[in-house]
C-alpha cells in the first residue's frame, strides 16, 4: 500500500518507506553511479569478536560451508569460496583507493563470513578506512530507540498505546494525543523537519536540543494528519521518543543507551551524541557530501545535538554484537521483540510494512527486516534475513555515487544467497 503524501527517495526500494536523507534542508540525492574502477582500496580482516558471537580469534573464522547447528526447514549454508571476491568486486564498482568509501560485514548464524573496508576514511591525509573505524548510523539507530522503549514497556513502565502526554505532560496540544505506537511506526501525523520544524528549532537555539524540540512541538496547533490515519516518515517522533525514555527511566537518553544496550553487549566503540573529543578519535571516519569529482567534508550540523531519530556512531564489530543480541533474550525477551516486527495498522485497517524502527520487506520470496540511514554525509543500510540467519551491514562515509537498486545491503546479501546450495 503506497500513500501519496510520502517523500520518495532514490535509494529506497520501497517507495512507501522512503526516508528523507537528512533532517536538515541540506539534502542531496545521488547523482550517478561510478563505473567499475581498475583499482580500489581494501582493508579486509576476518577478525574474532568477543561473546556473544562464536568467533574464535583474529585471523581465524569458521570455513564457509561448515555445517551449522539448528537449521530451519529451508537449509542455507554459504558454500562458495568466491563470496569474498564477489563482494569485493561489487564495491570496486564505485569505490577507489583515492575516494571516501565504506565498510561491510556479512554475518551468518553468528559467524562473520565477510568483513572488509574500502577507500578512504579521510581525504586530506589519505587515511585508509579499516573495519575498526566508527561510522554515524543515522536512522539505522531508530531501532535502538525503539528497543529502549520496548525495554521500558517490558518492565511495565510505559504502554505502547498510551498518549505521549502521559509521559511528556507539557504537550497539552493536539500533538500530545499521539500514542507511543504511532510515534514508533510513523503514523502520528506529526510534522517533520522539512515542515517548518528546522526553522523553529534554530529560532530557539543555534544548537538546538531535545528540550527545544518539545518546546517547538508544544506550539503546534495542527498536525499533518489525524493520528493513525496515514504513514508519514517522521524523525521528530523519534526525537520525542527519546524524551519519553528520559522521563520514564530518569536517565539521559545517551546514558540509557550506553548502560542498557552498548555496555551490556560489549559495544565498546559505540556511542550516542557526538562531541569534539569523540570526533577527533583516530578511528572515527570523516564523512563527505558533494560528488565523486568534488567531495566536500561534512564535519558537523547545527542539529547534531538532537538525539532519538539518529545520533549513534558504531563500528562493524559492535554492530555484529548488536545483531547477535537481537536473536537472544539479552536486551528484551523474544516475545517482546516480536512486537517490533508487526506492521503498522492504520485507522481504516490498511497495513503498512513498518514495525518499531524497522522496515518489513520481501526480496525474491524471502522476508527481511531492515533500515537505512543518511545524515551528515554518512549513509548506511542494515538488512536481516531472520529465517536464513543472515545479516548484511554496509556503512559508507559518503552520501553520493553508490548503487541503490536494490538497496545496497540487500545487494550484498543477495550475493551470499546466490552462492548457497
Amino acid at each position: 500500500i503506497c500513500y501519496p503524501n510520502l517523500t520518495r527517495i532514490a535509494h529506497h526500494t520501497n517507495p512507501c518507506l522512503a526516508e528523507p536523507h537528512s533532517r536538515h534542508t541540506r539534502t542531496r540525492l545521488h547523482q550517478e553511479t561510478v563505473s567499475l574502477a581498475a583499482s580500489y582500496g581494501r582493508v579486509a580482516q576476518y577478525a574474532g569478536l568477543a561473546s556473544p558471537l562464536s568467533i574464535s580469534s583474529v585471523g581465524h573464522r569458521r570455513p564457509i560451508g561448515t555445517q551449522l547447528p539448528h537449521h530451519t526447514s529451508e537449509e542455507f549454508v554459504p558454500t562458495s569460496s568466491s563470496i569474498n571476491a564477489r563482494i569485493d568486486a561489487f564495491f570496486a564498482q564505485f569505490i577507489t583507493a583515492t575516494t571516501p568509501g565504506g565498510a561491510v560485514i556479512v554475518i551468518h548464524d553468528g559467524q562473520i563470513i565477510h568483513q572488509a573496508a574500502y577507500g578512504l576514511a579521510e581525504i586530506k591525509h589519505k587515511t585508509p578506512l579499516s573495519v575498526d573505524h566508527a561510522f554515524h548510523l543515522a536512522s539505522i539507530s531508530k531501532q535502538m530507540t525503539a528497543l529502549a522503549i520496548m525495554m521500558l514497556a517490558e518492565q511495565g513502565a510505559l504502554a505502547y498505546d498510551a498518549h505521549i502526554n502521559t509521559y511528556i505532560p507539557e504537550l497539552t496540544n493536539i500533538a500530545g494525543t499521539c500514542t507511543i505506537r504511532q510515534l514508533l511506526q510513523h503514523t502520528s501525523g506529526l510534522p517533520d523537519y522539512e515542515n517548518g520544524i528546522t526553522d523553529a528549532l534554530l529560532a530557539e537555539s543555534d544548537t538546538p536540543s531535545n528540550a527545544d524540540m518539545v518546546t517547538v512541538v508544544r506550539r503546534k496547533r495542527t498536525l499533518l494528519a489525524e493520528p493513525g490515519a496515514v504513514y508519514s516518515y517522521c524523525n521528530v517522533g523519534y526525537d520525542l521518543l527519546a524524551v519519553v525514555v528520559e522521563r520514564v527511566s530518569g536517565q539521559a537518553f545517551p546514558d540509557f543507551l550506553q548502560t542498557r544496550i552498548f555496555d551490556v553487549l560489549g559495544m565498546t566503540r559505540t556511542f550516542s551524541l557526538p562531541n569534539a573529543h569523540r570526533r577527533a578519535h583516530d578511528l572515527l571516519a570523516l564523512s563527505y557530501t558533494g560528488t565523486s569529482k568534488k567531495p566536500e567534508l561534512y564535519a558537523s550540523d547545527d542539529l547534531d545535538g538532537i538525539y532519538g531519530s539518529g545520533s549513534v556512531y558504531a563500528t562493524l564489530g559492535d554492530m555484529a554484537r548488536y545483531d547477535a543480541a537481537l536473536s537472544t533474550n539479552t536486551l528484551v525477551s523474544q516475545h517482546t521483540y516480536q512486537e517490533a516486527l508487526q506492521p503498522a495498522v492504520l485507522n481504516d485497517g490498511s497495513v503498512v510494512p513498518y514495525g518499531f524502527g524497522l522496515e518489513l520487506g520481501h526480496w525474491r520470496g524471502e522476508a527481511y527486516v531492515a533500515h537505512t540511514g543518511s545524515w551528515l554525509g554518512f549513509n548506511g543500510d542494515y538488512v536481516r534475513f531472520a529465517q536464513r540467519r543472515l545479516s548484511a551491514i554496509v556503512l559508507l562515509n559518503r552520501d553520493y555515487d553508490y548503487p541503490d537498486d536494490p538497496r545496497i545491503a540487500l545487494h550484498v546479501a543477495q550475493l551470499v544467497l546466490d552462492s548457497a546450495h
